[in-house]
């Protein structure tokens, strides 16, 4: 058709613009050729020219139907009654079919889930709607990534928004003047505590490859900044497992520095990385290794308590990467599926540890949980581009020591309530309803089913001539044998039935002496292997402050006197006790002093003289007087500073912790005037938690 056929009147006719001129002075425009403005300025007056109309886009079709689809699913779990089945059960979903059940099959009653990558890390659901929109939203991306009509001027990366910084809430904001670099060890500092973490902390934990890490760590010797975040937090928490593991000399010889500044420093590096990598959004394997490794360095050094509730974080990133999945059932590989497994594990044993020192159970571990024990293999026999699934080696490995504290974890997993049954059986015989026969013949099975799984484990993968890691083995599967015997056998079969133990209160006292002298007795063996960090680390101050606390009023008998030979020991191996910085050690030199006067007592009318002072009992006499308590206190610095640099801290308890849980750690919110005088109140609020066991402050 010709333009002469067009009806000039159905023509738009052409908005005049303002001019140029007038636009940049930002005046009104009378929109003539040329305008009054620029005739009285004599200027040249030009026309604007009008932008080219934009081209409008059609909608993409497939993209809104699956937005459809995502409201609906939306509107579908609102709608779904708590306990009712989801009705999304379309089988034109791709991850409808996708849910894998679990091979045991009492577990089927939860649907098993499934992994899903969102942002570049991999997150479990076992939620079956959500599962669906997880897939719906990554097809919707990839659309609008693939559409290539859209602007450059729309494009949006979601780390340019704002940090939420909650990593901060539970690790601490550190200080921006604390540098990563200055906190990094020597380059042969590095070599001499990789090597210590690898004679004494690895074989323990079996947390990492030490094959795919190496190359790291030789790239973090050559000053080389291509080291990745995640894994220079886990290079800074394997410092500091190093330092755990080196005694005051030894660290003294390669660093040149006091292992409690040794360890804030790399403590403090490892949580401003963990911070730096989002550990808590990030859901990658080696940022999760890292900050397991760091909670495992703080056993002993920080309150259980707090330590517990940081470790529920680790397990639910766990949780949320599906760990507690096993990896054949979720399509991972070989080599992934052994090494998460590995990691599973630890915290599952971790947490029962933390739990035991706190006075609580394990309940909030993820059930149901079908992750399988990891094999009986040496990290070379392991490698990532694996295809096929890796088979039990026949024989000893460096494995030995983790199957047996997995199997422990797996134990403590698959029976909820074992926590009830001991402690019925242990004190329950006193009481108006003593654990039935029933009761008693199920724990006994218990504890058998457990021996007879490490035993297993020792018959094929034990050789106490394949070195140090296995003799520790032998000793932690005695032990705990022994435990369970004792917890099996009530009371009235006790060969101090009768004599010594009459209420539940005696037998309580005899298991706190049984606690302490069995962990004792393996410091010396395990201090020539290398290994005393990691039995030190059961150490329950709880249990041993209460066993002083009987001895203010038990004076004589055979467990009194084994418990007055286990003193000296703890306080041979647990230096830190003798820091009366802390509140919780006044607590615990207050009774241990006023036990000894009871004690002088009965030896001075025993013998007829006044018994040698021991050298622990000077010591602690020498540090809880007044004037001297409170110099120490004024004149150590490292609780003024707030600030993280390692200068400023000195040896001191790390302030950020102190921040994040006020009132559990005792530190910063201390009143000093309390250390000149700490024989009442102090040690009346100490021991709250132990009211009904014969424990009373001691008396001036």
């Amino acid at each position: 058709m010709s333009d002469s056929s067009v009806d000039p009147s159905s023509l738009k006719p052409q908005r005049i613009l303002a001019c140029v001129v007038c636009q940049r002075r930002k005046v009104k425009c009378d929109r003539n050729a040329p305008c009054s403005n620029c005739v009285k300025t004599n200027a040249v007056c030009t026309p604007t020219v009008p932008a080219p109309a934009r081209r409008r886009r059609r909608p993409n079709v497939e993209l809104q139907a699956r937005l459809a689809r995502c409201e609906k699913l939306l509107e579908e779990y609102s709608t779904t009654k708590v306990g009712q089945q989801s009705p999304a059960t379309d089988t034109d979903t791709p991850s409808a079919t996708q849910f894998q059940e679990y091979e045991k099959p009492h577990l089927n009653w939860e649907p098993a889930g499934k992994l899903v990558n969102k942002d570049g890390a991999v997150r479990f659901t076992n939620n079956f709607l959500w599962a669906s929109v997880y897939e719906e939203l990554r097809a919707m991306r990839e659309i609008m990534e693939t559409d290539g009509s859209h602007s450059k001027g729309s494009e949006w990366h979601p780390r340019e928004t704002t940090p939420d910084y909650s990593e901060e809430l539970l690790l601490g904001g550190d200080s921006p003047a604390s540098n990563l670099e200055e906190l990094q060890p020597a380059p042969s500092q590095i070599f001499r505590l990789w090597q210590v973490y690898l004679d004494r902390v690895n074989p323990l934990t079996k947390i990492i490859h030490v094959p795919t890490l190496q190359p790291y760590l030789v790239d973090a010797t050559s000053g080389s900044h291509v080291v990745p975040k995640n894994v220079e937090a886990l290079l800074f928490a394997i410092y500091a497992m190093a330092v755990v593991a080196l005694t005051e000399e030894e660290c003294l010889d390669i660093l040149g520095y006091s292992g409690k500044k040794a360890f804030r420093r790399f403590s403090v590096g490892a949580r401003m990385s963990l911070i730096g990598v989002g550990f808590l959004k990030s859901h990658d394997l080696t940022t999760l290794q890292a900050l397991l490794l760091h909670l495992i360095s703080l056993q002993g050094r920080y309150n259980s308590y707090a330590a517990w509730i940081m470790n529920g974080a680790c397990i639910r990133i766990a949780q949320k990467m599906g760990l507690h999945r096993d990896g054949e059932l979720l399509g991972l590989s070989p080599f992934e599926t052994e090494m998460r497994r590995r990691t599973w594990w630890q915290i599952v044993m971790l947490d029962a540890k933390y739990a035991m020192m706190s006075g609580l159970t394990n309940s909030l571990l993820p059930r149901p949980c079908d992750c399988k024990m990891p094999k009986n293999l040496n990290d070379a026999d392991i490698y990532p581009s694996a295809t096929e699934w890796f088979q039990d080696r026949n024989g000893p490995t460096e494995m030995i020591l983790c199957l047996v504290s997995s199997k422990i974890g797996e134990f403590i997993l698959q029976r909820s309530g074992l926590d009830g049954i001991v402690w019925r059986s242990e004190m329950g015989a006193f009481g108006p309803s003593p654990p039935s026969k029933d009761q008693l013949t199920e724990f006994k099975e218990l504890a058998q089913d457990l021996e007879n799984s490490l035993n297993n484990i020792m018959e094929k993968f034990c050789d106490p001539s394949a070195g140090p890691t296995h003799e520790l083995a032998m000793q932690m599967k005695f032990l705990i044998s022994n435990r369970m015997r004792e917890m099996v056998r009530p009371p009235h079969e006790q060969p101090e039935w009768g004599n010594e133990i009459t209420t539940p209160k005696d037998n309580l006292f005899k298991a706190a002496v049984c606690e302490i002298e069995q962990l004792v007795s393996q410091y010396p063996t395990t201090k020539k292997k290398g290994f005393l960090w990691f039995v030190q680390s059961f150490f329950q101050y709880n249990i041993f402050i209460y066993m002083v606390g009987q001895l203010r009023h038990r004076t004589s008998g055979s467990l009194v006197e084994r418990a007055w030979e286990q003193i000296p020991l703890v306080y041979l191996y647990h230096r830190e006790l003798l820091d009366i910085s802390q509140e919780s050690n006044v607590t615990l030199a207050a009774f241990v002093l006023r036990a000894w006067e009871a004690r002088q007592e009965v030896l001075s009318a025993r013998c007829g003289h006044q018994p040698d002072v021991p050298g622990y009992i000077k010591s602690l006499q020498d540090l809880m007087r007044p004037e001297d308590s409170v110099a120490t206190v004024v004149t150590d610095q490292s609780f003024q500073s707030v600030a993280p640099t390692v200068e400023s801290q000195g040896d001191g308890i790390d302030s950020s912790w102190d921040q994040c849980f006020p009132g559990y750690l005792g530190t910063s919110s201390l009143g000093w005037d309390m250390l000149t005088t700490p024989q009442h109140e102090t040690v009346e609020e100490q021991l709250s938690a132990f009211e009904g066991f014969d424990i009373e402050p001691p008396i001036e």
